[in-house]
């Protein structure tokens, strides 16, 4: 395609020259509605706009309720998507919000029925019956219709269930009907394929009853059909649900077709969930392995923002660079309430990444006891840490006849030292005569003696007992 200068500078002055018309028209107090609905006007030419305004200002119709902004530009587009299949296009020669809404809904129910047509197999018709292989719950929701049929329930996951072992066959009977016969007017046929050892088929009854016998109305000639199409009907079905998915996806189905993308399709689906907003941290711990360091980082800071739990965190943690995650506790502090990531953390980043992280946190969300603990710690500056690490701390037990017994080296700063305190103040008030005592000194200064008692030189031991503070 030629690069067309000439077409661009007539496109925008057509552009600009029509909204000028449409604020002359309208006046310029109405100038911010008439901008933002010019920016969603899908002609790209501001060729709806004159009717968009009109009508978010009730002067179409004024017997109609007046629509907002939003509602004016979704009912636009959904026109604008359907105009080729339309009778009439001229937007102006509709007088009436709801005599467009009717159109357009009539055309969205004509697409809708026309895509769902293609997630089915018409495998035999005659004058007596039709038979349809639904490839897609939406299908079997269409075809399967004023049956008792579970997988013919939406937002169940019974079709997919059972399509892993099964292939269904839809079979209507045209001389009767649900009023003159609501039990047998339409069976359904389960292939089972997992060589499970029970019966390959079974026929369902429009009430949901079982059946080994075929129905009496089912000719030869229609189990021939089934039985000459089946052998494609899984391969057609898998790729006729990925059609499908692709087209409309869901979260929840992501996982099912990933491997049956290539790189290009899925940048086309993550692109089509992010667009339709319904965005949460499953979402992203879903997505997180196929996404792209921007739009990681996209979903953290604005779609999920103070959204995501630990578990979603745990699921989405492998795939987030260190810099990801520290976004993700930022815009997450109550995470850092599980103890068990703030240790892996700890392990993971730097101490100037902690720091970083720390002067970031909303830390007043931080209840946990142990968490609190080593974010005192990451708080530190180096400064600070290096004097920290100046010091050792000990705590030991002491009865009249062993000065010194279970000497311990503890941390203020670590959570950890905390429950060997606790251990060690119990094992205290169990013991009679017993005390607990702790110091501070130079840096690993009775490290040789930790779990010692025996080998503790005598001035050493005077040491302790005179320098010690009674815990």
């Amino acid at each position: 395609m030629e690069f067309n200068l000439n077409q661009i500078l007539e496109s925008t002055i057509l552009f600009e020259g029509r909204k000028d018309d449409v604020i002359r028209k309208y006046g310029e107090e109405h100038k911010e509605l008439i901008e933002k609905l010019s920016k969603s006007d899908p002609s790209g030419n501001n060729k709806y706009l004159d009717w968009m305004v009109k009508t978010a200002l009730g002067q179409l119709n004024k017997e109609e309720d007046i629509l907002s902004a939003d509602s004016i530009v979704n009912l636009i587009n959904d026109f604008h998507k359907r105009l080729p299949g339309l009778k009439n296009k001229d937007l102006n020669s509709y007088k009436s919000v709801f005599d467009l809404k009717v159109v357009v809904d009539e055309a969205n129910k004509k697409a809708e029925e026309k895509r769902v047509s293609k997630q089915a197999k018409k495998v035999f018709e005659n004058d007596d019956a039709v038979i349809y292989a639904p490839f897609t719950l939406e299908a079997s929701c269409k075809y399967g219709a004023g049956s008792k049929w579970c997988i013919t329930q939406k937002n169940d996951r019974y079709f997919d269930d059972y399509s892993k072992h099964s292939n269904f066959y839809f079979l209507i009977n045209k001389k009767m009907s649900s009023s003159t016969d609501p039990r047998h007017y339409k069976y359904a046929l389960q292939w089972r394929f997992d060589g499970s050892g029970r019966r390959d088929w079974t026929w369902w009854d429009a009430q949901d009853n079982s059946h080994v016998d075929t129905p009496s109305w089912v000719t030869n000639e229609m189990e021939e059909a089934i039985r000459t199409f089946d052998p494609a009907h899984k391969k057609i079905k898998l790729g006729a649900q990925l059609k499908a998915f692709m087209e409309s996806p869901k979260i929840r189905e992501y996982s099912k077709f990933e491997s049956m993308m290539g790189d290009k399709e899925k940048n086309k689906v993550i692109n089509k969930i992010i667009e339709s907003g319904k965005l949460d941290s499953n979402t992203l711990a879903i997505l997180s392995p196929d996404l792209s360091d921007e739009q990681k980082m996209e979903f953290i800071n604005n779609y999920v923002k103070g959204s995501v739990n630990v578990s979603d965190y745990k699921k989405m943690a492998d795939n987030l660079n260190q810099t990801q995650k520290m976004a993700v506790f930022i815009n997450n502090p109550t995470i850092l309430n599980n103890y068990d990531v703030v240790k892996v953390v700890n392990e993971e980043l730097t101490d100037d990444q902690k720091y970083s992280l720390v002067q970031s946190l909303d830390t007043k969300k931080i209840n946990n006891t142990d968490s609190k603990v080593l974010l005192k710690r990451w708080s530190m500056t180096a400064e600070e840490r290096e004097k920290h690490n100046q010091k050792s701390f000990y705590v030991f037990l002491s009865t009249p006849e062993t000065p010194v017994s279970s000497l311990v080296k503890v941390d203020p700063l670590n959570p950890e030292s905390y429950r060997t305190i606790n251990v060690m103040k119990l094992e205290k008030q169990v013991k009679p005569d017993t005390n607990m005592y702790g110091i501070k000194t130079e840096a690993n200064f009775l490290d040789e003696y930790i779990g010692s008692s025996d080998s503790i030189p005598e001035d050493i031991i005077e040491m302790l007992k005179t320098k010690s503070t009674k815990i």
